[in-house]
C-alpha cells in the first residue's frame, strides 16, 4: 500500500503544479488579449478623430501591458515591450498636440484646404518611408531564416515591429522564426492570434500547422493544412506539407497522400523521395506522374 500511496501523492503533486502553471499562462494570456483589444480600440478611436477617448484607451492599454511585464516577465517579452513603446509614442504625440511648445510662433489663420494639403504632404513621405523600411526588413529576415539564422531574423523583425507592431507579414515571419528556433509554444501563440484576426489567410494556417506539428499536435496541424487547402486550392506548400503530414499518421490514408503530393508536384514543388518511396511500396505507382 505504501508504494501505491506514494505514487498517488506524486501524481497529485504533479497535477497541482501543472494546474498552477496553466493558471499563470491563462492569466497572462487574458491580460495580453485585454491589452491588445484596448490598443485596437485606441487606434480606431484615433483614426475616427475621437482624440480624448483614444488617449484614455492608450493609457489603459499601456497600464495593462506594464502590469503584464511586471507580473509575467517571461510572457512574450519582446511583443509586450514593443507594444508598450507604441502606446508611449501615441500618448506622447497626442499630448504634444494638446500642449504645443510655448516657443511656437503665434497662431495664424489658414484656409481648410491648406491644412489638408500640408497634412497630406507631410504624412505621405513618412508612410512611404515606413513601407520601404518594413519591406527591407522583411527581405533581410527571410534571407536570415533561409540561412538558418533565426536569432538574426528575429532581431530584424523586432526592428520592424517598432515601425508597425500589427503588420501581418512581420507577425507571420516572426512566428516562422520562432518555429525555426524550436520555440513552438511562442509560435503557436503568435500565429494563433494572427489566424483569429486573418481567418481567410491560407499562409497563416500553413505556418500555424508547422508550429502545431513541431509541438506534437499533429491533429491540429492537419486541420490547419486542410483549412489552407480549402482557402487556396492551388497553394503548393499546403498540399506538399499535408501529404508529408498524412504519411506520419499511424494508419496513413495513402490515397490522400498520393492526391496531395501529385497536386503539389503539379504546382511546382520539388520531389520528396521519402513520400515517393512510401507510395511506390503501397502500389499506387502514380507519385512521379
Amino acid at each position: 500500500m505504501k508504494p501505491h500511496a506514494s505514487l498517488v501523492t506524486l501524481l497529485v503533486s504533479a497535477l497541482l503544479f501543472t494546474t498552477a502553471a496553466q493558471a499563470d499562462i491563462i492569466s497572462a494570456t487574458m491580460k495580453f488579449t485585454d491589452a491588445h483589444e484596448l490598443l485596437a480600440h485606441a487606434d480606431r478611436a484615433r483614426d475616427e478623430g475621437a482624440k480624448e477617448e483614444a488617449l484614455a484607451l492608450y493609457k489603459r492599454s499601456l497600464n495593462t501591458y506594464t502590469e503584464l511585464a511586471t507580473q509575467d516577465p517571461d510572457f512574450q517579452p519582446e511583443m509586450v515591450e514593443f507594444r508598450m513603446e507604441y502606446c508611449d509614442g501615441q500618448i506622447a504625440a497626442m499630448l504634444a498636440a494638446y500642449y504645443p511648445s510655448t516657443n511656437a510662433t503665434p497662431m495664424t489663420v489658414v484656409s481648410a484646404p491648406s491644412v489638408v494639403d500640408e497634412a497630406l504632404a507631410l504624412d505621405a513621405p513618412t508612410a512611404q518611408a515606413d513601407d520601404r523600411r518594413i519591406e527591407e526588413l522583411l527581405i533581410g529576415a527571410r534571407s536570415k531564416l533561409e540561412q538558418g539564422e533565426a536569432e538574426a531574423a528575429r532581431d530584424l523583425l523586432l526592428k520592424g515591429f517598432e515601425v508597425d507592431p500589427d503588420n501581418v507579414a512581420l507577425r507571420l515571419l516572426a512566428g516562422l522564426a520562432q518555429c525555426q528556433a524550436r520555440k513552438f509554444g511562442d509560435a503557436i501563440y503568435l500565429l494563433g492570434e494572427l489566424a483569429n484576426e486573418q481567418p481567410s489567410n491560407a499562409a497563416v494556417h500553413v505556418s500555424l500547422a508547422a508550429a502545431c506539428f513541431g509541438s506534437g499536435d499533429s491533429g491540429r496541424a492537419q486541420m490547419e493544412l486542410e483549412t489552407a487547402v480549402r482557402l487556396e486550392p492551388d497553394m503548393a506548400d499546403a498540399h506538399y506539407n499535408l501529404a508529408q503530414l498524412l504519411l506520419t499518421t499511424p494508419t496513413p490514408d495513402l490515397d490522400a497522400v498520393d492526391r496531395h503530393y501529385r497536386r503539389a508536384r503539379h504546382l511546382g514543388t520539388p520531389p520528396d523521395l521519402r513520400v515517393e518511396s512510401a507510395l511506390k511500396e503501397s502500389g499506387p505507382g502514380t507519385a512521379n506522374q
